[in-house]
């Protein structure tokens, strides 16, 4: 047994603080801009979390390869099935992406989530 006892990791959903910038890998339309913050990596970077946030726009979802869970802390947004099913989601909604979703993300305003991700590939 290891002696080791790790700390709790917290995420804070204030302001994020020196965050990477970003764009979708794949817009349908608009011009989003992606801002996050990593908190926590583990098991050889398989396993991640922190918080993202996305302006106004439309982009694929496609989780091939990990799942992911998201809570939304504010804003709202859209996540539409291939099937055409809206999802809207909003401060306090909780979701989970299982491996191989296929959908897109339709933000009006803004959007900000918490996530966390495990790698299946």
């Amino acid at each position: 047994m290891s002696d080791k006892n790790p700390s709790l990791v917290r995420f804070s959903t204030g302001p994020l603080t020196n965050p990477t910038l970003g764009q979708p890998k794949r817009p349908l339309s608009g011009n989003a801009c992606f801002r996050s913050v990593a908190m926590f990596e583990g098991y050889e970077g398989n396993v991640h979390g922190g918080v993202w946030e996305s302006t106004s726009g439309t982009f694929q979802a496609d989780t091939t390869g990990y799942i992911e869970f998201g809570h939304i802390v504010e804003g709202s947004c859209r996540v539409v099935d291939l099937d055409g099913t809206v999802n809207a989601l909003g401060a306090g909604d909780s979701f989970v992406m299982p491996e191989g979703y296929h959908g897109r993300w339709e933000v009006d305003s803004f959007v900000k989530k918490i996530y966390f991700i495990t790698k299946t590939a």
